[in-house]
């Protein structure tokens, strides 16, 4: 199933990965466009499966405290199909994507890319200055800061190879 990710397992894992294959492949420094768009069709994968598993392990919690969760309502295997497809869509954008239980959040340099976020499916948020896909919607219309959703559902931020923190990485000559 997987090529780049085949051995990773954990979610510190798979950032470390990526980051180093961005280094290789990535166009802006040597790469070519395929191999990167490859790459991050993949890791949005596996972070799409990461978030399927995690949010079972959720369910199952819940179960055991008598409780039920939005994953009871909803076909987990197609939400996290959904996932891997915005996250790829985003990483392709070169935009910031934090995954906060089966939400995403998008955040960067956003406003270029307006037009493509919203036939994407995202809408912006104005007090969290951020886009969001609700994979499952949520009916609790409590309104939460963005720490308060991270301690609730967990987070993982997403980022395509930045090209200024890439540029740190490349050994520059020593002056002559």
């Amino acid at each position: 199933m997987y090529h780049y990710f085949k051995d990773v397992q954990t979610l510190e894992e798979a950032k470390s990965l990526y980051k180093k294959l961005a280094r290789q492949h990535h166009p802006d420094l040597g790469g070519d466009t395929a191999t990167m768009q490859a790459i991050n069709a993949e890791y949005a994968t596996w972070q799409s499966n990461y978030a399927r598993t995690s949010e079972r392990a959720r369910q199952q919690k819940a179960h055991g405290e008598g409780k039920k969760t939005a994953a009871d309502y909803h076909d987990l295997d197609e939400v996290a199909e959904v996932l891997r497809v915005k996250i790829e869509t985003i990483l392709n954008l070169g935009l910031e994507v934090e995954l906060c239980g089966l939400w995403l959040w998008v955040t960067g340099d956003t406003k270029p890319h307006k037009e493509e976020l919203k036939a994407a499916g995202f809408r912006w948020s104005p007090d969290k200055t951020a886009w969001y896909y609700p994979a499952v919607p949520s009916f609790n219309r409590t309104k939460r800061t963005m720490e308060e959703i991270r301690r609730m559902h967990g987070s993982q931020l997403f980022t395509r190879a930045d090209r200024e923190e890439e540029a740190t990485h490349i050994p520059q000559p020593l002056p002559a």
